[in-house]
């Protein structure tokens, strides 16, 4: 089970560099006024590289092969400057959370990966500002397994969001899979990397129809969409709580 965190307490670091550089010519005098190519100085150019930065909220994308920069099967980078999630080893103990469950610091269930500060949006009940979450592999040295899309902020490479209908779905992604998820339909995107899975609600049954329409949801919205690494397969979150990111209660 997973809990959205009561309080964040990280600075945003961001920083950009650029150089412009200029050139001029000088004219050789002549009767007519025209300027001697062969006398005009050539024109110099220096620029630094620019330093390393990580993409905007806006710039990031989730694909099969991961979210931005962020890959399947790669350990996330851990650079203040340049990463896109964190681990706080003391998220989801007591003292953070307000929850009694007796987790303190070093403890199992203590720490959590949270989205760094820099993407983080105003807080909702839903969301605590976070507009994503992510599981890893500790077995594999914390390397990302799966990200999940929170809101409608982060498209998929194909261009699509939640709340989009399935009409954005197939248009954006013409050649994905059909898994039927019971609740959902799931258009499965496969890569090298990874799975992509965008889950769409179906009405398609009386007991469907019920379930969805008790919330007002329209057949055919986007609900949710994650991504995994390849041996975690094709699933439905819909209605299971099974949901990355936050604290993991056991």
């Amino acid at each position: 089970m997973t809990r959205s965190l009561r309080a964040t307490r990280f600075a945003i670091v961001a920083s950009a560099l650029s150089l412009t550089v200029l050139a001029g010519c000088t004219p050789t005098p002549s009767p007519a006024p025209s300027a001697s190519a062969s006398s005009a100085p050539e024109a110099s150019s220096s620029a630094e590289p620019e330093a390393p930065s990580r993409p905007a909220l806006v710039d990031l994308v989730l694909s099969s092969e991961g979210l931005g920069p962020m890959l399947f099967g790669v350990t996330p980078e851990t650079d203040p400057a340049l990463r896109i999630v964190q681990f706080d080893p003391i998220a989801c103990t007591d003292a953070e959370t307000g929850f009694e469950m007796g987790i303190v610091a070093g403890g199992e269930y203590a720490g959590a990966w949270l989205v760094d500060p820099f993407y983080e949006l105003p807080p909702t009940p839903e969301t605590n500002g976070q507009p994503f979450g992510i599981s890893v592999d500790e077995a594999a040295g914390n390397v990302l397994q799966r990200v999940d899309l929170y809101t409608g902020d982060i498209p998929t490479d194909g261009g699509v969001r939640i709340g989009d209908d399935r009409a954005d779905v197939l248009a954006g992604h013409p050649s994905a899979a059909l898994v039927s998820g019971g609740l959902t339909d799931i258009y499965v995107v496969t890569g090298t990397k990874g799975i992509l899975q965008i889950e769409v609600a179906t009405r398609a049954t009386p007991e469907n129809d019920s379930y969805w329409g008790s919330s007002g949801i329209p057949d055919g919205q986007v609900l949710y969409i994650h991504a995994v690494k390849t041996s975690l397969g094709v699933f439905s979150v819909a209605g299971s709580g099974n949901i990355a990111g936050g604290c993991n209660f056991g």
